[in-house]
């Protein structure tokens, strides 16, 4: 007979007392065991993990990894002690009330294949970088996966702990490893339901680990690897379209055009289907099916920034040169957007729990 447990995970970096207000609240309100990781803490904080130990099971990273790896180093923790039952991670500066975090437990459990997040409703006084940054994660969430979420940045997440294995391959050892998740999840058929909590920030978000910049551009590595890969290949389009324009500039201004762009478009479109299938999207299908579905929207895309760039020249006045980055532009992100759910979409794989 399975037996159930339920535990809470509670990575801490550089925490202060709230933790333990925390610990002693929860402890009072739920029946479960609490899994706090010391992730790479100064010594000044010594007291606090001392005294986190009357309430939880305490982790100790050596140095600061960052909060994806003592997530999974606590979901390591629990599967080796062989109980099954729900699994709550939650912030450790007091950003999650006891009472969310006892709703995210109490929730039904109907299905076991399921993510549940607390959302946020981002109304009142929120720190202007936490508005403009989950605003911006959503729509690249939804870009890169097709699936639009309330509140991509919550930590307050519960899952049951068959899934543990599944969380324990994601990659990422900081903040981008709570975007993997979400993303793993959508991509293996995971649901994901969000569940309504209280939106906090305490002294302006000061007490975030966050960083700007670096944690960003770990959360934004498919976009920024296919922007890069976008550029390098319009680099090759526009120098080769330019040098080819040069070369037939005495079969018209329409003709030259059009030929010149079709070349360019050939040699740039192989380069960058090289790319985006083996380092952007890491597609792991069929070379054949992945190449025809690729030449296929070459093809049509050949055809649409053809036609406009023709019309762009011949209608508008523009040069060549001028025209073919405004085309360029424009179809970016249809370009991405059937590149990721079409040709280089990995198909799921389901295992049975």
């Amino acid at each position: 007979m399975e037996v159930k447990k339920n535990y809470i995970i509670i990575p801490a970096y550089e925490p202060d007392w709230r933790l333990i207000h925390l610990l002693k609240e929860l402890n009072e309100r739920l029946n479960a065991v609490f899994v706090v990781v010391n992730d790479g803490s100064s010594r000044e904080k010594d007291e606090i993990f001392c005294e986190a130990e009357n309430f939880a099971v305490v982790l100790y990273h050596d140095k600061n990894y960052g909060k994806g790896r003592a997530v999974k180093t606590a979901l390591s923790f629990i599967k080796n002690q062989e109980y099954a039952g729900r699994i709550v991670i939650a912030d450790a500066d007091g950003q999650h009330t006891p009472e969310d975090i006892a709703l995210l437990l109490s929730v039904k459990e109907g299905e076991r294949n399921l993510l549940i997040t607390g959302c946020r409703s981002f109304q009142g006084e929120i720190p202007l970088r936490s508005r403009l940054g989950n605003q911006l994660t959503r729509v690249t969430f939804w870009l890169l996966s097709g699936k639009w979420l309330k509140d991509t940045q919550t930590g307050l997440r519960a899952f049951h702990s068959s899934l543990i294995p599944k969380f324990l391959e994601i990659s990422g050892d900081r903040y981008e490893y709570e975007t993997n998740m979400l993303m793993t999840c959508v991509k293996q058929n995971i649901r994901i339901v969000e569940i309504p909590i209280k939106t906090i920030y305490l002294e302006g978000n000061k007490s975030s680990h966050f960083r700007a910049i670096k944690d960003s551009v770990r959360i934004y590595m498919t976009m920024l690897k296919f922007v890069s890969s976008s550029f390098l290949s319009f680099c090759i389009d526009y120098l080769l379209f330019g040098f080819l324009l040069s070369l037939t500039s005495g079969l018209g201004v329409v003709t030259a055009d059009a030929v010149s762009n079709i070349v360019a478009r050939i040699v740039s479109a192989s380069f960058n289907f090289f790319l985006n299938r083996n380092y952007v999207f890491q597609y792991k299908g069929s070379l054949l099916q992945s190449a025809l579905g690729y030449a296929a929207l070459a093809l049509s895309i050949l055809a649409v920034n053809t036609a406009m760039l023709m019309w762009l020249v011949r209608d508008w006045g523009l040069g060549g040169l001028e025209a073919k980055i405004v085309v360029e532009v424009s179809i970016f992100f249809v370009n991405f957007l059937v590149q990721k759910f079409f040709v280089f979409k990995n198909r799921p794989v389901h295992t049975a729990l």
